[in-house]
């Protein structure tokens, strides 16, 4: 029952955390960003795979997860986390509790990502997100979280709200 509690609270806190720093002044920096975009990667690529597998052939690049190749980014997500995590907690703000750990949440934080992202796939997209895949496959782990959060900060530009504010730093 409590691992329930902690997976609703959590559930809750990242749909009200996203939002808060989405439409307030909670940022999180464009490194912390790119951080939690590396993070998440493997999830994501397990989710676009199971997704998808019904609609690529095994021999795509997407498909390929337990090659030696894939364990970058399984690497770069360790790697990632220790900034990531202070990312969080900033877009959880304070909906999340103070005595809660960030890190015995990860199994959590994993499963709501796969989830958000296999139910955001829509079998049509299957061959884009498996050609995009193919084609940043190359680059490392955490340039591609990178060039999400990129995009991302490109995209808060517009009037859309993103998932994920990233604060506004000073040109140099």
């Amino acid at each position: 029952m409590r691992k329930l509690a902690c997976c609703v609270t959590l559930l809750s806190a990242f749909n009200i955390g996203a939002a808060q720093a989405a439409e307030t002044k909670a940022c999180v920096s464009a490194g912390q960003a790119n951080a939690i975009f590396t993070y998440i990667l493997p999830a994501v690529f397990e989710a676009a795979g199971s997704k998808c597998s019904p609609y690529l052939d095994d021999d795509v690049a997407l498909m390929q997860q337990k090659a030696v190749s894939y364990q970058k980014y399984v690497i770069a997500s360790e790697q990632a986390w220790p900034t990531a995590k202070h990312g969080v907690k900033i877009m959880f703000g304070d909906k999340m509790p103070e005595s809660m750990d960030v890190d015995a949440m990860r199994p959590f934080l994993d499963g709501l990502v796969t989830a958000m992202v296999s139910d955001g796939i829509k079998p049509k997209s299957c061959s884009t997100i498996s050609e995009a895949y193919t084609l940043l496959e190359p680059l490392p782990a955490a340039n591609f979280g990178g060039l999400i959060g990129l995009f991302m900060k490109l995209g808060s530009q517009s009037d859309k709200k993103p998932p994920i504010k990233i604060c506004e730093t000073a040109d140099k």
